[in-house]
């Protein structure tokens, strides 16, 4: 039993055979007969005789399988590419050997979190140089708390009492 460089959900384009040229997403991958199935692809038609007054006869199409080695995995760069693999961190990614995209979703997306958190440090730091740093003012005290109405007469409150009861 082999591992295979294709998995399940990935955009294939068929390479080799009467559907070539055409493109599909891979549903199953079979590795030890080293076929898979892609949507679209290979349709073959299945007969069903009916099996009493209630049930009707049909020609059902589906998707037959493939050989591994008739398709190539579609990049995102929109060119056939075979699989190659790269460590990222501890963890073994497939990479396109054509442009050196990372082709696994999980990877892509952490690559993308990544990304998007160095551009928000890049521009947290670019903030802080522009600006000196401030000291922090104490703005809420006890007479800011009072409210005072133009309209009404300044309310009288009694002194706090101060020390020991």
């Amino acid at each position: 039993m082999e591992s295979s460089k294709i998995r399940r959900g990935d955009t294939v384009m068929v390479i080799t055979g009467k559907d070539k040229g055409r493109k599909g997403k891979v549903l199953a991958v079979n590795p030890e007969e080293q076929t898979l199935v892609v949507d679209g692809i290979n349709m073959v038609v299945k007969h069903k005789k009916s099996r009493g007054a209630q049930q009707k006869s049909a020609r059902e199409k589906k998707a037959g399988n493939i050989h591994i080695s008739n398709v190539a995995v579609l990049c995102k760069c929109g060119k056939p590419t075979r699989v190659g693999y790269k460590f990222i961190g501890e963890k073994k990614a497939r990479v396109c050997k054509k442009c050196g995209e990372v082709l696994d979703r999980k990877f892509t997306r952490a690559k993308e979190k990544v990304k998007e958190v160095e551009v928000e440090d890049k521009k947290v730091d670019e903030k802080q140089d522009k600006q000196p740093l401030k000291r922090r003012e104490v703005k809420s005290t006890a007479d800011s708390k009072v409210v005072k109405k133009p309209d009404a007469k300044p309310s009288v409150s009694s002194p706090r009492k101060v020390g020991g009861s």
